[in-house]
């Protein structure tokens, strides 16, 4: 499983949404609040065992699903 299929699961399990795509929307689309976000970013470090730096947690910043994956690739490196 590439790491975008891992971020649409841990997706699935937080929101109870089915059918996620990369350009939905985490808080309009998903329904993600700041709290959700902090269990998102936990599981993803979690998941992925890498520690995201306190800038990268820009909840600004992390708007739709593939910005997690975009982030998911400046620890990961670059392969999808």
């Amino acid at each position: 499983m590439d790491r975008k299929e891992r971020v649409f699961e841990l997706l699935e399990e937080l929101t109870s949404v089915e059918e996620i795509s990369a350009f939905d929307e985490l808080a309009g689309d998903l329904g993600i609040d700041s709290l959700g976000m902090i269990t998102l970013l936990v599981s993803i470090e979690d998941t992925f065992q890498i520690e995201l730096e306190e800038s990268d947690m820009d909840p600004m910043a992390l708007q739709t699903v593939d910005d997690i994956v975009q982030l998911l690739g400046k620890y990961l490196g670059e392969e999808k």
